[in-house]
């Protein structure tokens, strides 16, 4: 059977602390040599742009894409699709917005577990839309999390932000006008904004404190920026969720133009995950984690999704398509 998941459907099975921890099993075996994850391909559009993006894992017998297309000024569709390899039918074919909102905070969740102070239990939030919100998720699935601060440049939405949120986890959230004090002396920083040619930098690295750990995760192509190269500069410890991303974002790339992005010092979180490499060796330490999203992280995401609503009968069985074409 295979299903078909739209938008509602994929929110209301999506269980962060279950997706945070599928997502840490998928890095694992990424970092065993069991995955497939070759670069993205953007395709130019009349309007803005085509993405695709697939992944095989061998060991979890699963292959699937994520495509999406549009533009910032337009808005974005997004669908993924998760197959078998062994039989190769399809399991599930579902709306991607939210999920990519929600793979990215699990990823974010499963970085702060391995980089942040174990007794951290502040985090200062910039950016104030559904990334954001599932960043903070993510965070609060992996840490004590008692008290929250954001920033964005709309009051309204900040405002509303922290009213939402704090209903929904049970967490104070204090709302600040400017980005400064709002990092002042957290222990972890989040960084989901909607980053542009036009919006400038959301985030600098003279504002990083002693043992804060910063998680940024926009800055997806080559005309987009969210933070500055002293961000990367100015870490102990980088940890990159691809190294793909070192030739297509447009963080990376002005780091690596002013001869501030620390090509020796950075790993991939699959390597952290594995034991093979270190988030932070220090109390003190400054850490950051820069993630602009992969192929793999959908499809662990979906495939944790698909399983719940299995689970709880949720979606629409439209059999098996497509039709085996036998040669």
């Amino acid at each position: 059977m295979a299903l078909l998941l739209g938008a509602p459907e994929v929110e209301s099975c999506a269980v962060m602390a279950d997706i945070v921890n599928a997502m840490e099993q998928g890095l694992r075996e990424e970092a065993a040599g069991h995955t497939e994850i070759p670069p993205r391909l953007n395709i130019k559009t009349p309007e803005g742009f085509f993405r695709m993006m697939g992944a095989v894992l061998g060991q979890s017998d699963l292959l699937g894409y994520k495509v999406f297309h549009g533009s910032i000024r337009s808005g974005v569709r997004y669908t993924i699709a998760i197959h078998r390899i062994r039989g190769g039918e399809l399991l599930a074919l579902m709306d991607g917005a939210y999920l990519t909102a929600v793979r990215t905070g699990a990823t974010t969740g499963v970085a702060t577990r391995w980089m942040a102070d174990p007794s951290a239990d502040t985090v200062a939030v910039i950016g104030s839309g559904l990334e954001a919100q599932e960043n903070l998720a993510g965070v609060c699935a992996v840490r004590p999390i008692r008290r929250v601060r954001v920033f964005s440049p709309r009051k309204e939405r900040r405002e509303a932000f922290a009213n939402r949120l704090s209903q929904q986890l049970g967490i104070s959230i204090q709302s600040f006008d400017s980005p400064e004090p709002c990092i002042a002396g957290a222990p972890i920083v989040v960084v989901a904004t909607n980053t542009g040619a036009s919006q400038g930098i959301a985030f600098r690295g003279a504002w990083m404190s002693p043992g804060v750990h910063v998680n940024s995760v926009g800055s997806t192509m080559a005309a987009q920026r969210e933070v500055d190269p002293d961000t990367f500069h100015n870490a102990a410890h980088v940890v990159i969720d691809t190294r793909h991303a070192q030739d297509e974002s447009g963080d990376f790339l002005e780091a690596i133009r002013q001869d501030k992005y620390p090509f020796g010092r950075a790993v991939e979180l699959s390597e952290v995950v594995a034991g093979r490499s270190v988030g932070r060796s220090a109390a003190g330490q400054i850490t950051l984690f820069k993630s602009v999203g992969t192929a793999l992280q959908d499809i662990v995401g979906a495939f944790a999704i698909y399983n719940e609503a299995s689970r709880r009968g949720v979606g629409r069985d439209v059999g098996d398509f497509p039709s085996l074409r036998q040669f």
